[in-house]
């Protein structure tokens, strides 16, 4: 009796836990955003102002407000790197990250970073940096070991240059002796 109990209690968890199994990755599907444009993606980062615009056409978009400078709003867009006016150009599925750079931060960029920074990261050139970084490390990693290595060349050598020395000396000792 006790054996059933405990074997229908088993069944039981191992039912449940599939079935909210099935729920979690429902949820995890569901949370997942399809974006149509670049410009999607913005409207839904945090402290933008995004207005609206036709398609390919670069909409109005506030960072900080309008410059006192200038009576430019736009922020500056810097994509993997390079400073670009229109960024309508990036499809959503090749963003890796976009970043929002409001305040002292953006002084990096000059006066062109006064009204806001918009740093886009695509996918390619994230690929790119981690195959750079991994290269460099390869490569350090060949440089250190060709440094090992030829630190033990170096003490071989020595090595051989005393044998040889210690050879020549046993040498001459031996032809004092013959004579």
């Amino acid at each position: 009796m006790k054996t059933r109990l405990i074997f229908l209690t088993i069944i039981g968890l191992l039912a449940f836990s599939a079935a909210a199994s099935a729920q979690d990755q429902e949820q995890k599907e569901e949370s997942k955003v399809q974006y149509t444009s670049i410009i999607d993606m913005l409207r839904r980062q945090p402290g933008l102002q995004v207005g609206m615009a036709d398609a390919g056409v670069m909409p109005r978009i506030l960072i900080r407000g309008i410059g006192t400078n200038t009576d430019q709003t736009q922020p500056l867009f810097v994509v993997d790197g390079v400073i670009t006016d229109n960024i309508t150009y990036i499809l959503p599925n090749d963003v890796y990250s976009i970043e929002v750079i409001k305040d002292g931060t953006a002084s990096i960029y000059g006066m062109q970073g006064a009204n806001g920074v918009i740093e886009i990261t695509t996918k390619t050139a994230r690929e790119a940096a981690e195959k750079a970084a991994k290269q460099a490390r390869e490569a350090k990693s060949l440089a250190r070991e060709s440094k090992k290595l030829e630190r033990q060349a170096a003490k071989e050598a020595k090595a051989a240059e005393k044998a040889a020395a210690k050879a020549a000396k046993e040498a001459e000792k031996a032809a004092k002796k013959a004579k």
